[in-house]
């Protein structure tokens, strides 16, 4: 009976987060290492560095891409999250073959995983919204601003509820997803990043430029 105990106590550590998390506003201020932490790993073309992700002291949290360097920078939430509306303002960098993302991702070899990734490719900006569910993906909706997203600051919003999964730029419905048996079942962190991906094939980064997110908010349903 203890063995069986043992086991069951065993598999609930490896089925449940370490740790769920709450609503929260970060007005990126400063760095909150409460919150977040950064990635030191290759990926893609290059790497994201930790030496990469700093704080301005007036309200903004730059990833910096280095020129002539395929590098940026990632954080990841240390707490996991489900049901609820996961939001970032943020401009992007005028870089061809550069992806900047917010997104929930699990982190597992069969991880769930709700993105919203815009790049430049091609001379032509695109926005991505894209669902994993034990690491197969799902569904992927493209979308074309007419504006430009490195022009400015903008909101972008993951609603992640159980009965639909729902995209928002400044405020405005871009996508929809609502067939719950193909969405994520697990939680997930809360992840930004800034990085080149293979696909994209970018050249180096003709000018040091930066990604640059003023608020991360999570707000639990």
């Amino acid at each position: 009976m203890a063995k069986f105990l043992k086991a069951l106590t065993l598999l609930a550590a490896v089925m449940l987060p370490a740790q769920t998390g709450a609503s929260f506003v970060d007005n990126c201020t400063t760095f909150d290492s409460n919150l977040w932490s950064k990635a030191d790993w290759a990926q893609g073309l290059g790497s994201v560095q930790s030496a990469n992700v700093n704080p301005s002291g007036g309200g903004v949290l730059n990833f910096e891409i280095p020129a002539g360097t395929h590098n940026g920078g990632e954080i990841r939430s240390k707490a996991q999250y489900s049901f609820g509306q996961v939001a970032a303002n943020f401009k992007v960098p005028n870089l061809p073959g550069i992806i900047s993302s917010i997104f929930m991702y699990q982190g597992t070899s069969t991880s769930d995983e709700i993105d919203i990734e815009v790049y430049l490719n091609k001379g032509k900006w695109e926005i991505a919204f894209t669902i994993y569910r034990l690491g197969v993906k799902e569904w992927v909706h493209p979308y074309y601003p007419t504006w430009d997203p490195s022009a400015g600051y903008n909101d972008y919003m993951i609603d992640y509820q159980e009965s639909a999964i729902s995209f928002y730029i400044n405020g405005a419905l871009e996508a929809q997803f609502h067939t719950p048996s193909q969405q994520p079942i697990h939680p997930m962190n809360i992840q930004l990043n800034a990085w080149y991906p293979e696909w994209l094939n970018g050249p180096l980064a003709a000018s040091t430029e930066f990604f640059q997110v003023n608020q991360i908010s999570y707000t639990q349903s």
